[in-house]
């Protein structure tokens, strides 16, 4: 019988070199069959980066600022990412790249020791760069993926001195670090930079923050990071940020409040006007809504049973969360980004996280009920207290099923109340007989404009007097329609072109809704025009009607007050379905009844208006549909002479 001790580990590198190779061969290639994912290098590489700086910031002098550089060469096909950290030792130097082997925490991003062999054996040309006061060295390895898969090589791949510079120069700037630079080809994965599309800096940063360590959940506002590209044509492009914090929706959309604010300000309005209180117009037409809660919170805010509430004290998960009102949003960030087809940056789902950074692909949230908005939803949990397995590619059951819980509690509860805040993109049902009168006038006079078009063209004309003619305030209806058409004719307002005003019809006139080039004529800004409208919306339309937008003729009402078009419709006299636009020099009191108005003389809602010159929509108390837009030029003056004393007269609005 056998009866001597041993180290079934040691064991493990005992025999003939043939048999331990092929023994660390198989090793090596588990681990590579768990790094799957397309930014999986960038993950290892920055993770190591983040663990080394940040713990150089624990004992480094007040002065220190940690620094990561990341350098995408699309052109070479490489990436290096570079950081003034603690730099190694010897003994780390020649170790680091074995098989489960880490000289790092638990407390760590890194820990496991098995990044580092994927860098090292998943690639066919690796450097590593290294200086500290007690160590200095540049080495590199090649051909190790092609030797994983050679039986018969003709010897390991060895780490050997190089002779040429660090692939990064930004190594030579930093007085102590490490610089790895990892390069791709046919035979690895991936095997092309290009093939994501993204070729600038900007929009690598910011697909970095969602699909690695500089997406941090809990920000560190200290750490530098550059990004560095240069394209597949050689064009280099730098983009740079403070701080390492996780893409937030409101880079993207231009209306997106957090959910916080929203719930103080209706917990008040409740308070004071009880259950029917009108939503202000800040906190209407969102485009997403978002927030960031801790575990405390996550417990005041969600029912859970006590099993979840132990999981939630031992693993304190902090969840950020974005909902948006259309799945378009993810879209067209997609798009800002300029990712390849089918590559997602933000998307609806669970993004799992730990250790400060987002961890594998997304889950879906389990919804049993209007399924649809798990897609509208993106929702990060973090956890503490956990790691993810071997790659980072998944969690323990009870931690994956506690963060899907969470997320659809989330969805299910408090978001679910605050989708009255979002944009709405329902109608209201015709009347089909008053409508055909209405076309066949619109018929009529797109005929006469076309048989008899009226054009004045002379560049001694239309020269900008930098005034109006009128002298004084309006004070009946006649002044408005003059004063209004002096606008237009003036280039004050640029996005109307009236039709036809007519005195026997029910209606006063028919116009266009026109967007053309030069498009600066019609976007928005703050000093030279701000009557305009956002460039996003502007682009999107020309983009779509390369030759420039005419919209289909719409019915325009003038009256000196919205009280007296307010009498009209209550009388049934005129209809506010048929009404495009409601041109009046104030709002008066009478719409209060019936309607509110939002004002788009705000900032908060500046993207709201859809084409020149718009100041306020009408819209239906009942159900927030909008009825109209309106141009209320007592306000308009303002707006233009000071736009200070009209924000504070926009809040009325609001009351």
């Amino acid at each position: 019988m056998y009866n001597q001790n041993f180290d079934p580990l040691s064991i493990k590198y005992t025999g003939t070199e043939e048999v331990v190779i092929k023994s660390l061969k198989r090793e090596i290639k588990n681990i590579l069959s768990s790094y799957v994912g397309w930014f999986d290098t960038f993950c290892e590489l920055i993770q190591n980066a983040l663990d080394s700086v940040e713990e150089r910031q624990k004992c480094a002098e007040k002065n220190y600022i940690p620094k990561i550089n990341i350098l995408i060469n699309i052109m070479d096909n490489y990436v290096a990412v570079t950081d003034n950290g603690m730099g190694f030792s010897e003994e780390q130097y020649v170790k680091f790249l074995a098989p489960n082997f880490s000289f790092k925490s638990g407390q760590t991003r890194g820990h496991k020791g098995v990044g580092s062999t994927y860098l090292a054996y998943g690639f066919n040309y690796i450097q590593i760069s290294t200086k500290n006061n007690d160590f200095n060295a540049r080495g590199v390895m090649s051909n190790a993926r092609n030797w994983l898969d050679d039986e018969n090589p003709a010897g390991n791949p060895r780490v050997v001195p190089d002779t040429k510079d660090t692939k990064d120069d930004f190594y030579k700037t930093i007085d102590q670090g490490v610089s790895v630079c990892v390069k791709y080809d046919t035979n690895t994965y991936p095997k092309d930079l290009s093939w994501i599309k993204v070729d600038d800096a900007d929009n690598w940063l910011k697909l970095l923050r969602v699909k690695t360590g500089l997406g941090a959940i809990i920000e560190n506002p200290k750490i530098h990071t550059s990004v560095k590209v240069i394209s597949k044509q050689g064009k280099e492009t730098l983009s740079e940020m403070e701080g390492i914090r996780y893409l937030s929706i409101d880079e993207f959309v231009k209306k997106s409040l957090k959910y916080t604010d929203i719930k103080v300000k209706f917990d008040k309005l409740y308070k004071e006007y009880g259950a029917e209180y009108r939503i202000p117009s800040k906190y209407c037409n969102l485009d997403s809504i978002y927030d960031m809660w801790n575990y405390n919170r996550i417990l005041e805010e969600i029912s859970l049973d006590d099993n979840q509430k132990i999981l939630i004290n031992k693993y304190k998960p902090t969840v950020y969360f974005c909902y948006v009102y259309s799945v378009q949003i993810w879209n067209k960030i997609n798009s800002v980004l300029k990712l390849r087809s089918g590559v997602n940056a933000l998307y609806g789902g669970i993004q799992l996280a730990a250790n400060n950074m987002p961890q594998g692909e997304l889950i879906q949230i389990p919804l049993t009920r209007n399924i649809g908005r798990q897609n509208q939803a993106h929702i990060v949990v973090h956890f503490e207290n956990c790691s993810a397995d071997l790659g980072r590619k998944g969690f323990q059951k009870e931690i994956t099923d506690l963060a899907k819980e969470v997320a659809r509690k989330i969805l299910d509860g408090p978001l679910l109340k605050m989708k009255k805040c979002f944009r709405k993109n329902t109608g209201t049902a015709p009347d089909l007989m008053r409508e055909q009168k209405l076309d066949e006038w619109k018929t009529i006079m797109l005929e006469h404009e076309k048989e008899c078009p009226l054009e004045l063209i002379n560049e001694n004309f239309f020269i900008p007097l930098k005034q109006i003619s009128i002298t004084s305030i309006p004070t009946r209806e006649q002044d408005v329609i003059a004063l209004f058409n002096q606008l237009i004719a003036g280039g004050v307002i640029r996005g109307i072109r009236i039709m036809s005003t007519n005195e026997r019809f029910t209606y006063d006139g028919l116009y266009k809704i026109v967007i053309e080039e030069p498009t600066e004529n019609h976007i928005y800004n703050k000093i030279t025009n701000p009557l305009g409208v956002s460039e996003e919306n502007v682009v999107d339309i020309l983009d779509k009607s390369p030759h420039g937008f005419s919209s289909y003729p719409k019915v325009l009402e003038y009256k000196y007050s919205l009280d007296g078009l307010i009498e009209d419709l209550e009388s049934g006299l005129k209809n506010s379905n048929d009404i495009g636009l409601i041109i009046a020099w104030n709002a008066g009191q009478l719409y209060k009844k019936s309607f509110y108005i939002e004002s788009l003389l705000s900032e908060d809602n500046i993207q709201l208006r859809q084409y020149h010159g718009v100041t306020h929509r009408l819209l239906d108390i009942s159900n927030n549909e909008i009825v109209a837009d309106m141009i209320l030029l007592e306000d308009l003056i303002l707006y233009l002479n000071n736009p200070n004393e009209c924000a504070l007269q926009q809040e009325k609005y609001d009351e």
